[in-house]
């Protein structure tokens, strides 16, 4: 009697602290969760880990999508890690591939505008979906999606040599207590055999254990997410309700697969393990899991793209809290290529104190200015902010109008030493992706191009990128374009409207205001540079003289 009563209250014991721990865990999860809404993401991803978080994509890459060389001329890996406020695997990747493709359905814009509104406001609603998706967290360093994809390595079969082995052996058993003398000896062979072929068998499978583990998990979660009262994702809480309920049979008796290898664990586990051991009850139940998740793949990429989607929402929100100063974009199809772009007050969020810029312009853009003026800053911070209207329907600036677009830039290019070839060849090439495209019809090409053909000399420079450029205005490509070349100003003065960035020089210092302004640039500051960091005296005068001689009359070489 004494022995029940300490055994209960142990248990009760138990229980307390569990209950206990529970209620600690959520209030630290929340105090989480509210202090990190709208703040900056604590998350920092190495090579390795961007790749993975972009299989989802490269799986769904598209016409529309944004290039590799695009993605990384603006630095969006950064971008990406700056807005990633998801708490899961699933949304993680989701929100990545969402940044990579770009938006022209005016509908699914509206959709996300609409949820994005509603988790801005609702802090309830958003607190408790960030609960669900904390736990089941981001995982470890491999792609989920990658990990569900597996499914399609798996071999459908009927199992019916391992139930025939689990029948022979629980028969032998049965019959030892009636023929004894008889069936020992068959059923200790039929014992042994099923101990040999099952380690066989579980080899081949082990590596979709935990692949199952993580389904069933999916699965769970689900139905925990989608018995939230929250109606203004009801459509999104119905889906994961139904695709669940697709995986009933799938998960029922999956703790005989998922729950088995565990030799440290309770003796009911040790229990277990020779059960299936010697009946092969855990295969039978693979095999029957896996006809089942080969049946229901395409749920299980329905699933993990809702709750991949509800979380970038939610990500996408705080990152609209973080940022503080953002509008809602105004999108509209361009017609007879006429072409427009008008921003007030636009900034680049990678800046810490960024100078903010106005353009209203319904022709091709040429920039001019000095080196280090804000040329090649002010055409990422329009780039960037374009996908932005067009993933999150999120521009950070005071007012945004443009068309829907097609992005492509060609601007951080660098000599590929892999295939020996030049920076030159890699400009011309990349330059050329983007005028293919600009023959194609559909959405317009909005392209950024820095420094045009910087990797040759002058003359052909000039000659070879009047030609480009005049053909990405005559195609169907809106282009933004920035250069030292002041005669393109010149050359493109029908197709292009020029604006630029200047300088103020004073005695020891260039002093930049990063304000873009009409017209051509009329400063230049590359000599006085080689004054200020300390180069000799006579080189800078030196230069100066053969400018200004060559201003004067048209050569180079000083009499």
């Amino acid at each position: 009697m004494e022995i029940a009563i300490i055994v209960f209250v142990v248990l009760i014991l138990i229980g307390v602290k569990a209950y206990v721990d529970q209620r600690n865990y959520k209030k630290r999860l929340r105090t989480r969760l509210l202090r990190e809404w709208g703040r900056p993401s604590e998350d920092e991803y190495g090579i390795e880990k961007l790749q993975t978080v972009a299989e989802y994509f490269r799986a769904h890459e598209n016409d529309q999508s944004i290039d590799d060389i695009t993605w990384n001329d603006l630095d969006m890996d950064t971008v990406y890690q700056q807005m990633n406020h998801t708490k899961s695997a699933m949304g993680q990747e989701y929100l990545y591939a969402l940044l990579r493709n770009p938006q022209v359905d005016a509908e699914s814009l509206k959709e996300r505008e609409r949820l994005l509104s509603f988790f801005m406001k609702n802090e309830k609603a958003r607190f408790d979906l960030q609960q669900e998706f904390a736990a089941i967290g981001k995982g470890g360093n491999f792609s989920v999606y990658g990990y569900l994809d597996r499914v399609g390595m798996l071999q459908k079969e009927n199992g019916i040599s391992s139930v025939i082995q689990m029948l022979a052996f629980v028969g032998g058993v049965i019959s030892c207590f009636f023929v004894p003398d008889i069936m020992i000896m068959p059923t200790a062979v039929v014992a042994a055999i099923n101990m040999v072929t099952y380690y066989k068998r579980k080899a081949q499978m082990e590596t979709f254990y935990r692949l199952f583990a993580f389904i069933v998990k999916m699965v769970r979660f689900s139905e925990a997410v989608a018995s939230l009262d929250i109606p203004e994702t009801e459509v999104y809480f119905q889906r994961l309700k139904e695709e669940a309920g697709r995986f009933r049979h799938f998960c029922r008796g999956s703790w005989l697969v998922v729950g088995g290898g565990n030799m440290e664990g309770n003796i009911t586990d040790i229990l277990m393990d020779y059960v299936r051991l010697l009946t092969h009850v855990d295969i039978i139940k693979f095999q029957s899991m896996a006809r089942e998740v080969l049946r229901l793949r395409d749920d299980l990429n329905v699933m993990y793209e809702t709750v991949g989607y509800l979380d970038s929402m939610l990500a996408a929100a705080s990152y609209r809290e973080m940022m503080g100063e953002w509008c809602e974009p105004q999108l509209t199809r361009a017609k007879d290529r006429q072409f427009y772009l008008e921003a007030d007050e636009l900034y680049h969020p990678l800046l810490t104190d960024p100078v903010k810029n106005t353009i209203h312009t319904h022709r091709n853009v040429l920039l001019t200015g000095s080196n280090a003026s804000g040329k090649s800053t002010f055409i990422k911070t329009v780039a960037i902010n374009a996908i932005l209207a067009q993933t999150i329907h999120t521009v950070l600036a005071d007012s945004y109008r443009a068309n829907f677009f097609r992005i492509y830039s060609s601007m951080a290019l660098r000599d590929d030493i892999m295939s020996s070839e030049s920076y030159y060849m890699v400009e011309i090439r990349s330059l050329k992706r983007i005028v293919d495209q600009s023959k194609c019809q559909g959405e317009p090409v909005l392209c950024f191009i820095d420094e045009v053909l910087r990797g040759t000399n002058t003359v052909e420079r000039i000659a070879a990128s009047t030609e480009i450029l005049e053909l990405l205005a005559a195609q169907n490509a809106f282009c933004f374009a920035a250069t030292h070349d002041i005669e393109l100003t010149e050359l493109l003065k029908k197709q292009y409207d020029n604006y630029h960035f200047e300088e103020q020089v004073e005695e020891d210092d260039v002093i930049f205001d990063y304000r873009l302004r009409e017209g051509k640039a009329m400063t230049r500051n590359a000599i006085k540079l080689l004054h200020m960091i300390g180069y000799d005296p006579k080189i800078v005068e030196r230069a100066q003289e053969r400018v200004e001689y060559f201003v004067e009359h048209g050569s180079w070489q000083m009499q």
